[in-house]
């Protein structure tokens, strides 16, 4: 899960950089394809920390979130065309996936509304 994350956080500032539209696209395919190549299901849990963790329900609806949160940015070419806030569109992108992937791998209720 930490790979995950960090990844993500280390992307953010790669949204400012200009011409890198693409490159952040492409980042997140590739992260998705590495998270799918970790579902090692012995016990029905992978990666578990005190905090975050991740079961085949949590697994699923990241790995779903990735796909569509790097979609949106396949499908989005009239913002990277048109340099319509494109820089601020792909930071929201992602900041929207952090908080995705750390809501959906939190193993307690309790610690997620506090």
């Amino acid at each position: 899960m930490l790979k995950l994350i960090l990844f993500l956080l280390f992307l953010s500032p790669v949204c400012f950089i200009n011409n890198m539209y693409w490159t952040v696209q492409t980042m997140l395919f590739f992260i998705s394809f590495v998270f799918l190549l970790m579902n090692s299901f012995s016990n029905y849990f992978i990666e578990i920390s005190y905090f975050l963790g991740c079961d085949m329900l949590s697994y699923g609806l990241i790995l779903l979130s990735l796909w569509i949160c790097s979609l949106m940015l396949l499908a989005s070419e009239s913002v990277n065309k048109y340099n319509n806030y494109k820089n601020l569109f792909l930071l929201n992108i992602v900041v929207l996936l952090l908080l995705l992937v750390l809501t959906f791998s939190s193993m307690s209720l309790f610690m997620f509304y506090l």
